[in-house]
């Protein structure tokens, strides 16, 4: 399997992850259920993480392959929390 294949899984798997779990993270109800949830998560990791993966080698060039898939890991999974936080913030405006 390729990098990027096992990166979506990995994303997929972390976007449902943290959508399912987010009540337990912040405090209040769900502004627009679990699906909601599922959805801005998994999507937030994927644009976040293949932005990471396609434009992070253009921008470092010497930056190796772990350190690539490491930060297409990581920052999706910051983006997540972020987004998740602001979609409770927006709705309780």
């Amino acid at each position: 399997m390729s990098s990027l294949v096992i990166l979506f899984i990995i994303w997929i798997i972390m976007g449902a992850g943290l959508g399912y779990y987010a009540t337990s993270i912040f405090k209040g109800d769900r502004p627009y259920g679990v699906n909601g949830d599922l959805i801005a998560g998994i999507l937030t990791a994927i644009v976040v993480g293949l932005m990471d993966w396609f434009i992070v080698p253009m921008v470092f060039p010497n930056f190796g392959q772990g350190m690539i898939f490491l930060a297409s890991i990581l920052e999706p999974l910051l983006s997540i929390l972020i987004v998740l936080w602001l979609m409770r913030y927006i709705k309780n405006r």
